[in-house]
């Protein structure tokens, strides 16, 4: 269960860490590096990669298949850099609150963020997270 949450949290990370009006339109790989606190274990690096466009800033098909009820609560865009709070929960009321901040450089991006976990069976956990982004191309017609 922990597990699972976990890993739509890194998705969700990925899905917001994407959204910027100076974002360069194109395929980007998005590399996220995350720890939860009180967990021994260290989770293995995240990456995928997303065609992102102007007219969708925000891509939401890698949540479509992770179960979860996503929605962005605050978003504050400014010349180079993005803010957000995202909400999930999940059939079972567990709710996953991730607020961070983006910073763009050309074709280059980096962030941090901070996910809160809240299950009804283990109660708060915290997790903390860095992206990497870099611009590979044109995406895939």
């Amino acid at each position: 269960m922990v597990r699972k949450l976990i890993i739509t949290a890194m998705l969700v990370l990925a899905w917001v860490s994407a959204g910027s009006a100076e974002i360069k339109e194109g395929l980007w790989e998005i590399t996220t590096t995350s720890e939860m606190k009180g967990v021994p274990v260290q989770l293995p690096p995240s990456t995928l990669q997303q065609c992102i466009t102007k007219k969708d800033l925000v891509p939401k098909s890698d949540l479509q298949g992770a179960g979860q009820d996503c929605r962005i609560k605050d978003e504050k865009v400014g010349s180079n850099t993005v803010s957000y709070v995202v909400e999930c929960k999940d059939k079972d009321g567990n709710i996953i609150e991730i607020s961070g901040k983006t910073n763009y450089r050309g074709n280059v991006f980096d962030g941090a963020a901070t996910t809160t976990v809240k299950t009804k069976d283990q109660g708060t956990m915290q997790m903390t997270s860095t992206t990497l982004g870099r611009y590979i191309g044109p995406c895939a017609k």
